[in-house]
């Protein structure tokens, strides 16, 4: 049985499910409702590329990072309910010709200078809004990340989101914009060894008209 690598921070119970790669740490950050009355969910991942995870990057392989929020209902003497998933995805990788690691989702696509500048834009006090909650019931939040290389499957689906903005002004390479063929992707990753790293964390149970709005400031 692979062993449980577990810490409690701030009363939040944090869990990483170690695999072939070095895991980060996901932390959730706070609990709370807008001015509006919509309830969030504040979170961070870690150090999200260590490891063998870290080698496949720079290497040029392209992962997937997917962040998921599940918001659960706790009863007493029965399971727990599962009431509603968030889920969003970024495609992360290695741009050698322009020396730039990228963001991408079907929304935009963002350049940074270092992996851990792009880590700390993507990765650091993320917000995700919770759906509306049944009054008196408790509830509890679990936020879990996932970092894969990318599949075959999912290369073309980074090649359109990709398509004329790495390469400005040049035309696509025969392998597509981010130059690796399924082949490649293949041999990149028996090379590497890399595959999915999961961490998870979990907060403390809470009745939603607990989480207060932030007060309003000085007139």
């Amino acid at each position: 049985m692979k062993p449980w690598r577990c810490a409690l921070l701030t009363g939040l119970a944090l869990g990483a499910l170690p695999g072939s790669a070095t895991a980060g740490r996901l932390l959730i950050d706070h609990l709370g409702v807008t001015s509006q009355g919509y309830l969030f969910v504040d979170y961070s991942l870690e150090a999200p590329f260590e490891g063998k995870a870290l080698e496949a990057i720079q290497s040029g392989l392209p992962s997937t990072l997917t962040f998921s929020i599940e918001i659960w209902r706790a009863r007493t003497g029965w399971w727990d309910a599962l009431e509603g998933v968030r889920e969003s995805q970024l495609r992360v990788l290695r741009d050698p010709l322009n020396d730039q690691y990228v963001a991408a989702s079907p929304e935009e696509v963002r350049r940074f200078g270092g992996l851990d500048s792009l880590a700390g834009a993507v990765c650091q006090h993320r917000l995700a809004y919770l759906p509306a909650l049944t009054p008196g019931k408790t509830y509890y939040v679990v936020v879990t990340a996932n970092l894969a290389p990318l599949s075959v499957e999912d290369l073309r689906e980074l090649e359109e989101w990709l398509q004329g903005t790495i390469r400005s002004g040049d035309s696509a390479s025969p392998s597509g914009v981010v130059g690796l063929s399924g082949t490649a992707v293949g041999m990149l990753l028996g090379f590497t060894g890399f595959g999915d790293v999961t961490v998870r964390a979990r907060s403390e149970n809470f009745v939603p008209a607990a989480l207060q709005p932030p007060r309003a400031g000085p007139p």
